[in-house]
This record gives structure tokens, C-alpha cells and sequence, in this order.
């Protein structure tokens, strides 16, 4: 008498085995933090074209990882580039720009025509919430743009 697997059987033992050969199954995920590497940094691209439009902003960033803010000035005039983001922030400027100390905020400028990177990164808060940046002109006030730094924590899904 033969013996015949059920449906069920014929397909279990194949899965099974294609599971266990899987490579990386069952492992853990390393995260390049866990390595001691960082990850790449996160790159925003920030141009002003002229003093109606503002800041033209593209591009992500999140707490706790290097941002390099790219500024274009495409406009015909010097602009500068300050916020309450670059508080108390350490903040290295390479590129064709100059660093200006105001009474309050530390401000960038750049001629027309030029272009400079401002990297930095904004430590992580505890409410684990979306920051919000206003910066702006400090010569033309009435240029202004906008930064959402979004800071997400948690297992994917909820959990």
C-alpha cells in the first residue's frame, strides 16, 4: 500500500525548506549604528532666486543625523541665512560664504551667484515630535523659508 501526502504536507516541507535557505533568514538586523558607522548625511537643498519667493526648500532631514544644508544664491543681491535652528548648534560652513555673529543669531551670507553648505546636527528631543524651523534674511527680513526636522522613533507599525 502507498502512503500519499495530503495537500497540505506537499506544500509545508518545500516552504520550509526554501525558508531555511533564504539567506539572512532568522538573523538579526545590524543597524550601521550598532556597526559604529553613521549614516550618509542627509543633504537639503536651500535656494533663493529673488525676494518675493523666499527660500525654495528640497529635501528630508531628522534629528540626530548630520544635515548638510546646500544654500544657492540665485538672486542678484547678497542674502543671509539665519535661524534659531543654529542655537546653541555647532555649525561648520564650507563653500562661498562668510559667517556673520549678530546680537542674536549667528547668520550666514552669500553673494549672487555663489553657493555654501552649512552641516550640522540637531540633537535629538525627548517628545519625540516633528521640529519646526523658520529661517530667514537677516538683510531682506521679508525672505523667510521653512524646516521640518521629523524625528521618528518606535518599531515600524506601532508596537
Amino acid at each position: 500500500m502507498k502512503s500519499r501526502a495530503g495537500p497540505f504536507t506537499a506544500l509545508a516541507v518545500p516552504l520550509a525548506l526554501a525558508l531555511l535557505t533564504v539567506p539572512g533568514a532568522g538573523t538579526k538586523i545590524v543597524y550601521a549604528a550598532e556597526k559604529g558607522m553613521e549614516p550618509p548625511p542627509m543633504k537639503v537643498e536651500v535656494v533663493v532666486k529673488d525676494r518675493e519667493k523666499g527660500y525654495e526648500v528640497k529635501g528630508p532631514s531628522m534629528p540626530g543625523v548630520l544635515t548638510q544644508l546646500v544654500i544657492r544664491n540665485e538672486d542678484s543681491v547678497t542674502h543671509g541665512f539665519t535661524s534659531t535652528l543654529f542655537k546653541g548648534v555647532p555649525v561648520t560652513l564650507s563653500g562661498q560664504g562668510s559667517e556673520v555673529q549678530g546680537k542674536h543669531f549667528k547668520s550666514f551670507h552669500l553673494e549672487p551667484g555663489k553657493t555654501m553648505t552649512l552641516s550640522f546636527t540637531k540633537p535629538p528631543t525627548e517628545d519625540f515630535d516633528t521640529m519646526h524651523y523658520v529661517f530667514w534674511c537677516d538683510i531682506h527680513p521679508e525672505v523667510k523659508g521653512e524646516l521640518l526636522l521629523v524625528e521618528s522613533r518606535g518599531e515600524i507599525g506601532g508596537g
